[in-house]
């Protein structure tokens, strides 16, 4: 990623913007979420590539625990990542909102 990087959510989820210019832009973004979330594992992971490998999309899932009220944190989502001279220029990302908004509302553990 680089400064022209482009990150674009496709889901409303409380606060976040739908579009996120730049790499510090995203760290920023993302720090909060590792505040938030306290992530175990990802897996099963699928690639699909195209246009020559500039078109990369992938399918993964991730583990974790919401830090607020201790709840299980278990979501699937599927990137659509397009490279431009070895680095990313634009992803476009899918998650289950409903898994999401599950745990965020989950009463405390």
């Amino acid at each position: 990623m680089d400064e022209h990087t482009v990150y674009e959510v496709l889901y409303d989820q409380g606060g976040w913007p739908r579009i996120v210019r730049g790499r510090t832009a995203l760290m920023g973004q993302f720090r909060g979420y590792v505040e938030a979330v306290r992530l175990h594992a990802a897996d099963h992971l699928v690639v699909h590539k195209s246009d020559g490998e500039r078109v990369v999309v992938i399918e993964y899932e991730v583990h974790g625990t919401i830090l607020a009220n201790g709840a299980a944190y278990n979501n699937r989502f599927c990137s659509v990542i397009h490279i431009d001279k070895r680095k990313i220029a634009h992803w476009r990302d899918y998650m289950d909102s409903l898994a999401a908004w599950n745990a965020w509302k989950a009463r405390s553990a």
